[in-house]
């Protein structure tokens, strides 16, 4: 963790600033702090392997007294739950390996561990919405100067595309040390990764981002009305305005395989307090997005588009330019590496190849199957297409490739 980032952290239970314990164990340099402890006016956390885990479930209760003991090793293994000595050496051994992909770390974590969905995360469906719509609003608000935050942003996928919107890095949160683990190793390097509970208060000061996000994953929270009022908390301060972004929040109204505990596009209005929100039926942003664009959040759906919508987006916000319509521009060069959609079957075909779509489970099929939309059944590449990815730029016949993710734009060492 950078020492900068003192700057924006509190205690979530006593909104104390935080303050690494010198007299206790603790690995820093003059930048960033590796291991330690972290104290407040009321209670200690652990700072493990550079990132601050602010709540105090058990594994952060075991880790602290590891690092309190001098064993930085023991307190990551126990933030990744790895109570097997023998799957934890396993795992040692792949994070400490230069070689190894995120799906190799991913695996190593064991079959509890939700890795399958993240693999094919840069082309799903609610995945291309969300980035269109975060570097929309990012954009706009940030103007290459404030910070960003991603809140419940998991393994960091849609936190990397926030990456290149400021000067500043975004902050990556969320209860899982494993994946903002991953976030900062493969998916966005270069992110500020916090562990904490959503369901608590954030342990971040007032003013502290121009923009705090949260996509996938607000329907799970069940203090809705805490979360959403800490959200306008985060982005008041002075100067320009900043802006709440809620992706793919599902609906009430609507069925979801994976429902959570979803409220009314008027029942998510209601939470807002400071802001008044823009509620959008998600299916008419994945049609913007499926056609390349613009974006248009000038929009304003009627009530049977939102009580239709199986997923709706809100955004608040009192900047004059975040209600507008928004180009959807494509990168000339990759951010990563250029790859294969991995979920494409591939087979020779003379000097090229040919893809097949080939979904890896009938869940993943129904949930997602959406992408249909936008991924041809079958596709052809010569050998000049082939050839191209290497060089990481998107020109000619990859930008079509690129823009309809049978190429996608992978995190290095992704798979």
């Amino acid at each position: 963790m950078l020492i900068e980032t003192l700057d924006v952290l509190r205690c979530p239970y006593c909104g104390g600033r935080l303050a690494l314990v010198d007299s206790l164990f603790h690995q820093r340099t003059s930048e960033a702090i590796q291991d330690g402890i972290l104290g407040c006016h009321c209670c200690i956390f652990p700072l493990v392997d550079g990132i601050p885990v602010l709540h105090v479930l058990p594994a952060s209760t075991v880790a602290r007294d590891h690092l309190q003991a001098g064993r930085p090793d023991l307190a990551r293994r126990a933030m990744f739950g790895l109570d097997d000595d023998s799957q934890a050496e396993a795992f040692d051994a792949v994070a400490s390996s230069d070689t190894a992909t995120y799906r190799d770390t991913v695996e190593a974590l064991g079959p509890n561990f939700e890795g399958g969905y993240f693999l094919y995360r840069f082309s799903d469906p609610t995945y291309i919405v969300a980035q269109a719509v975060a570097r929309a609003v990012g954009k706009t608000v940030l103007g290459g100067g404030r910070r960003a935050i991603d809140i419940c942003g998991g393994s960091g996928h849609v936190t990397r595309t926030l990456l290149d919107l400021s000067e500043v890095p975004p902050v990556l949160a969320d209860l899982y040390f494993a994946k903002v683990w991953l976030a900062r190793r493969f998916t966005a390097p270069g992110c500020e990764p916090v562990c904490c509970d959503g369901n608590a208060p954030m342990p971040f000061a007032r003013g502290a981002f121009g923009f705090a996000m949260c996509t996938d994953a607000f329907m799970y929270i069940w203090t809705k009305r805490q979360f959403v009022g800490e959200m306008e908390r985060l982005i008041d301060g002075a100067g320009e305005p900043g802006a709440v972004l809620i992706g793919h929040t599902h609906n009430e109204r609507t069925w979801s395989p994976s429902h959570g505990q979803p409220l009314t596009p008027e029942g998510y209005a209601d939470l807002f307090e400071t802001f008044e929100p823009r509620v959008f039926g998600e299916g008419r942003l994945f049609g913007d997005v499926v056609a390349g664009g613009p974006l248009d959040l000038t929009r304003r759906d009627d009530q049977h588009a939102l009580d239709t919508s199986p997923a709706l987006t809100i955004i608040a916000s009192r900047h004059p330019g975040v209600f507008a319509r928004h180009p959807l521009t494509q990168p000339a060069a990759a951010a990563g590496e250029l790859r294969i959609n991995p979920l494409y079957a591939q087979q020779p075909d003379g000097d090229g190849v040919r893809l097949r779509l080939e979904f890896p489970t009938e869940e993943y099929a129904d949930e997602y199957g959406a992408c249909r939309e936008y991924l041809p059944e079958t596709v052809t590449l010569d050998r000049a297409a082939i050839d191209a990815l290497a060089t990481g730029r998107v020109a000619g016949d990859l930008v079509e490739l690129v823009r309809r993710k049978v190429i996608v734009d992978l995190p290095k060492r992704y798979y």
